[in-house]
């Protein structure tokens, strides 16, 4: 994402400098993958390791907007000396839980922030400096794709998603945050919510998808609309048509009314 310098003693060409370089697609339950490239400055420069933290911006309980952390990975190789005008190359890849929000969907960008910071730890006495963030793009699963499609077959198209600091209760969930998707009705009739959201609480198998009206601004999943749920798995992409359980929910919704 371009160099940055850091670390100038007293003359400005003293610094080493550092690009943090994601290699690839990146998806929930895969990996991600990269390059922390870096190039000495005028004196030699011991560096003990350099950690890669991934984060996502979650919405609290609060309403204030806070870093959740999703996985931290140490480029190698470590505990070395970047010489005087040295480049070296670092690798670093880290398996991200299913749990992990998507920042694309179909290319396009849902509003959703997730980062990849560098930090750099030059012996063992230091506390770390953070020296490079990168934004991480992470695609949907077909899974999402596939089941994202059937609402935008009934008329609800995804237009933003936002994560929210926060658990669905009473299920299996193993990050304290949950991502929902919002689908704005382009087909409106009667009985029909304006917008809905959809959350996936993706595994290994498939995802527990919940639908609901939309209601960004209340917190508290309880005091939400109240929702209905389906179950898809990942084996049935391409095979499965999932518009019947979405035609389902849509007329349990519709029934349910704005209560």
């Amino acid at each position: 994402m371009g160099f940055k310098r850091l670390f100038g003693i007293g003359d400005p060409d003293e610094a080493i400098e550092v690009d943090t370089q994601i290699l690839g697609p990146v998806y929930p339950g895969g990996n991600v993958k990269g390059e922390v490239v870096l190039r000495g400055g005028s004196r030699d420069t011991p560096v003990r390791n350099i950690y890669l933290r991934v984060a996502a911006r979650c919405t609290a309980y609060d309403g204030e907007e806070r870093d959740y952390s999703l996985a931290t990975c140490v480029a190698t190789p470590s505990h070395f000396t970047l010489g005087k005008g040295e480049e070296k190359r670092l690798t670093f890849t880290e398996r991200l839980s299913w749990e992990t929000p998507v920042s694309e969907l179909g290319g396009q960008a849902l509003g959703v922030v997730l980062t990849v910071k560098s930090e750099l730890y030059r012996d063992w006495d230091d506390d770390g400096t953070a020296v490079d963030t990168d934004l991480l793009h992470v695609s949907a699963l077909p899974l999402h794709e596939a089941v994202l499609d059937a609402f935008a077959e009934e008329g609800y198209y995804c237009d933003s998603a936002y994560v929210q600091d926060s658990y669905v209760p009473n299920t299996e969930q193993h990050r304290g945050f949950h991502q929902s998707f919002v689908l704005t009705d382009r087909a409106p009739g009667p009985g029909r919510p304006e917008q809905l959201e959809v959350v996936f609480q993706t595994n290994v198998v498939g995802a527990l998808i919940h639908v609901r009206r939309a209601a960004p601004d209340v917190r508290d999943w309880k005091s939400k609309p109240p929702a209905r749920r389906f179950t898809a798995a990942h084996h049935e992409v391409g095979t499965v048509d999932w518009h019947p359980q979405v035609r389902k929910v849509l007329s349990e919704l519709a029934l349910l009314g704005e209560h």
